[in-house]
């Protein structure tokens, strides 16, 4: 079953990128932040054929790519020269495909017979699809990020040194993919300390597996951090953070407080920081200090209330969105997006994008897309309710719920299914749990 899974995740994948390719050569296979990727690692490769790197440099140049995915970006760039785009997302199909395996093992953890209808979800998921046929640095995260949640499964239910080993690697390699799971980490070790002392089971020799796993995890990072503290006397890993809350997160809170257009936000908000700080920042690091001052007062004047209207309203679309709509053939058709939608409030902004399309072929895409999505919701709910019914499954339930509700969080109001990548893992084991419950009862009302 295993390699019946990975085929078939494998053949659609390298189907779909090739169709791109074909289709729309390289431009099928990127997206816009593809064209800062694929650059920068063909530069790193540069570096490495020249024997020019030494000491910190191993790490990538300080930019906003994490080190994890400047290695794959200077690997395929190494190792497919002129076709390093193709190549690139070919490497992410084999990453997907594992992915789906990863799905059908933790399936396979809580009950067996959700592993195929697990596995298979996975395989046939357009999101990770399409994901997997663009460019960017998330289907290798996304695979690392499924097996961090695998060992955590494993370990929960059969605490061995073997999956609290597996657990700090996966961490390690998932926060230097993307930072997102450096911050999860402590929840995540909490609470598998404290659900292993309710359920009575704890013991010196678990909690030595969870401190041995907390230090491979951060042994992990520890290269990274230490160069940035070293460096640039920061704690942080990357110095990202200032311009996503300032120039993307803060102008979905404004429009969310009066309406002004996400564009027009973005430029005032960049404006707001060049005026208070004229002179160019020492560092990324400084840069992102700033530009974090600047978008903490700015929410802080705009109130509770608008923030609670951007989340929620990106919950709903990174929810609901399909990710056919991320396919470059698709996403590129002419339209006006989402973000130079007119609207007064997020609700006619969503209604005039889905409902007054000025592109009728793209409209009718997304709304088959929705229509789709729903009918998935629908069948993961059935599986969130068959895990309720297993007294022993809701601490996986919590684990997911954690996950799951920490990625949204993180993502806030971004409205694209993209930042949905890293929770669909678990959502595609409980439509595996859903579909299994669906088959027994068609089977039982067959007789």
């Amino acid at each position: 079953m295993l390699r019946k899974i990975f085929v078939v995740a494998l053949l659609l994948r390298w189907s779909y990128a090739l169709l791109m390719f074909a289709l729309m050569g390289d431009a099928g296979l990127e997206s816009v932040d593809s064209l800062t990727y694929l650059p920068d690692g063909h530069d790193f490769a540069a570096q490495i054929a020249s024997g020019s790197l030494s000491g910190w440099q191993w790490l990538g140049p300080l930019k906003y790519t994490m080190p994890l995915s400047q290695w794959l970006f200077g690997l395929a760039a190494l190792v497919f020269g002129s076709a390093e785009t193709l190549g690139y997302v070919m490497l992410q199909g084999v990453f997907d495909a594992g992915t789906c395996l990863l799905v059908y093992g933790i399936a396979r953890t809580l009950n067996k017979s959700y592993a195929a209808p697990a596995g298979f979800a996975a395989a046939f998921n357009p999101t990770q699809i399409v994901l997997s046929g663009l460019a960017l640095t998330d289907t290798p995260f996304v695979f690392f990020c499924a097996l961090f949640l695998f060992a955590a499964v494993r370990w929960l239910y059969f605490p061995t040194w073997r999956w609290a080993a597996l657990l700090g690697i996966a961490l390690g390699a998932a926060a230097l993919a993307r930072v997102l799971p450096e911050p999860f980490a402590a929840v995540l070790f909490i609470f598998l300390l404290t659900t292993q002392f309710i359920r009575g089971l704890l013991t010196r020799r678990l909690v030595a597996q969870l401190v041995g796993s907390v230090v491979v995890f951060s042994l992990s990072v520890a290269p990274l951090l230490v160069r940035n503290v070293s460096q640039f006397g920061s704690w942080s890993l990357s110095p990202e953070s200032g311009i996503y809350f300032a120039l993307w997160v803060t102008p979905w809170v404004q429009q969310a407080a009066d309406g002004t257009p996400w564009w027009q936000g973005h430029d005032e908000m960049q404006h707001r920081v060049d005026d208070r700080y004229p002179t160019p920042a020492a560092d990324l690091f400084e840069q992102s200090r700033r530009y974090q001052a600047v978008a903490r007062e700015e929410l802080v004047a705009l109130g509770i209330v608008p923030m609670a209207k951007a989340w929620l309203t990106g919950l709903a679309i990174n929810l609901g969105a399909p990710g056919v709509i991320l396919s470059p053939i698709i996403s590129k058709l002419p339209r006006t997006g989402f973000y130079g939608t007119a609207g007064g409030s997020p609700l006619d902004k969503i209604k005039n994008f889905l409902f007054h399309s000025d592109n009728s072929t793209y409209a009718w895409i997304l709304l088959a897309g929705i229509a789709g999505v729903i009918v998935v919701r629908a069948i993961q709910i059935v599986g969130v309710a068959a895990l309720f019914g297993d007294s022993g499954q809701i601490s996986v339930i919590v684990l997911f719920a954690l996950w799951m509700a920490y990625v949204l969080a993180v993502d806030g109001p971004m409205a694209t299914p993209k930042y949905r990548l890293p929770i669909e893992p678990p959502l595609m084991v409980l439509a595996g749990a859903g579909l299994s419950v669906l088959f027994r009862r068609r089977r039982f009302a067959e007789r």
